[in-house]
């Protein structure tokens, strides 16, 4: 796919036109994601686009074709010589308005989704998509998580914010009820219920995490969840997860089959407090 040369001019003007947005009262975000292990079991990634601004999006991987399927003209992409993708839009799109597109990757894996949203606070100005790195400790991290879903209700609790930690659909609700920190690393146990009788339980297929990096790039990324026993109509997870150094304002997100939760602030006493 090569760009047009109106797509070519529109990344140029860019950085002209990013700083009258700047002037509008949106966030211009730079943010870096990491690619889920399972696209095609979580919600897609999300690039927050808008009119008169191009956002690039880079790869640290080998990406390959791109695949989109809306035929309307709203959405230009154009790959770059280093493989980097260039996202334009025609026009802002509408509250609740997705184009989705795939990027292809290694023979017999997945593709990578994402979809392409307008959003009135903010704007990707440079997302780069990483691939998650196994760290050191993961074992060890799960057998903690296991031995938190087993014990018993009165577990090591930090106060949150009721307004911080709830995810609502119309008959389920997803709540973190308890942080606890060892060091860098975060287990948060998180229960699922039904606000409806005789539904079907809201299934959590991911949780991720975001927070600000000291050069400003915000990182957002995947963590592990491990389900545990549903007691009394309510399910437990707990999620866990090594925090980057110098991390600061971590949020969660709480995402259903294609339902993305939006990201909630975990309070400040949180960072505050670990190690």
């Amino acid at each position: 796919m090569r760009p047009g040369p109106c797509l070519l001019l529109l990344l140029l003007l860019s950085t002209s036109a990013a700083a009258r947005d700047g002037s509008s009262g949106r966030a211009l975000q730079l943010r870096t994601l990491v690619a889920p292990f399972r696209p095609g079991e979580v919600p897609p990634l999300e690039l927050r686009a808008s009119a008169g601004l191009t956002t690039l999006v880079q790869f640290d991987f080998q990406a390959g074709a791109v695949e989109l399927t809306e035929e309307g003209g709203l959405v230009q992409l154009a790959r770059l010589g280093d493989g980097s993708l260039v996202v334009a839009l025609t026009r802002n799109l509408a509250p609740g308005e997705q184009v989705p597109f795939t990027v292809a990757l290694e023979p017999g894996a997945e593709p990578l989704r994402f979809v392409v949203v307008t959003r009135r606070e903010a704007v990707d100005l440079r997302v780069q998509v990483v691939r998650a790195r196994h760290s050191d400790g993961e074992d060890a991290a799960e057998h903690v998580a296991r031995e938190l879903l087993a014990g018993p209700e009165a577990r090591p609790m930090l106060a949150l914010p009721q307004a911080a930690r709830k995810r609502d659909t119309r008959d389920a609700r997803a709540q973190v009820q308890s942080v606890v920190w060892m060091g860098p690393r975060l287990f948060a146990i998180v229960a699922v219920w039904n606000q409806k009788k005789g539904t079907a339980p809201w299934r959590l297929v991911q949780a991720r995490l975001r927070t600000s990096l000291a050069d400003g790039v915000l990182l957002e990324w995947p963590v592990r969840l491990l389900p545990g026993p549903a007691r009394a109509g309510k399910q437990l997870h707990v999620l866990t997860s090594l925090l980057p150094e110098g991390a600061s304002g971590l949020e969660v997100a709480l995402d259903g089959e294609d339902s993305p939760g939006s990201f909630k602030p975990l309070p400040p006493a949180a960072m505050d407090e670990s190690p």
